[in-house]
């Protein structure tokens, strides 16, 4: 199984976009086509589409993984209540910022369908999703 530890996030030096790219705790299956990043591999910006090497973006960091909240979904609310320093789940980074890819960004085909019907059905688009996906709207 395929495991991220923790994310590196990026920013583009053109428009200011923050990008995340995984770093892989264990690989087995098949290997991901980011696993080995140089900082010579090129990359896209998702919000300008500019294509760049890796070490052309900004680092800020390293994010680690959020703890999964235990907590039983049909009890959060009630802890929420009850529990005035419960804060609810950490979001995860990739809901935070969109991946640093290889390619442009395409709303159409960033997610596999599996993951759009899920966003569909439970509870909407990341915010960085929308506003690229309007503003690719926009300009066509």
């Amino acid at each position: 199984m395929t495991r991220v530890t923790s994310f590196n996030l990026f920013q583009c030096s053109e428009c200011g976009q923050r990008h995340v790219l995984p770093n892989y705790g264990s690989v087995s299956g098949y290997i991901p086509r980011d696993f080995n990043v140089s900082s010579d591999s090129l990359r896209v910006c998702q919000r300008c589409s500019s294509k760049k090497p890796l070490r052309n973006f900004i680092p800020l960091g390293v994010i680690y993984k959020p703890e999964r909240d235990s907590t039983p979904k049909f009890l959060r609310k009630i802890r929420k209540i009850l529990d005035k320093n419960y804060k609810g789940e950490e979001p995860y980074p990739s809901e935070l910022y969109p991946d640093l890819d290889i390619k442009p960004f395409d709303a159409a085909e960033y997610f596999p369908p599996s993951v759009m019907k899920y966003y569909e059905t439970y509870g909407g688009y990341p915010n960085w999703y929308v506003e690229l996906r309007a503003a690719q709207i926009k300009e066509r």
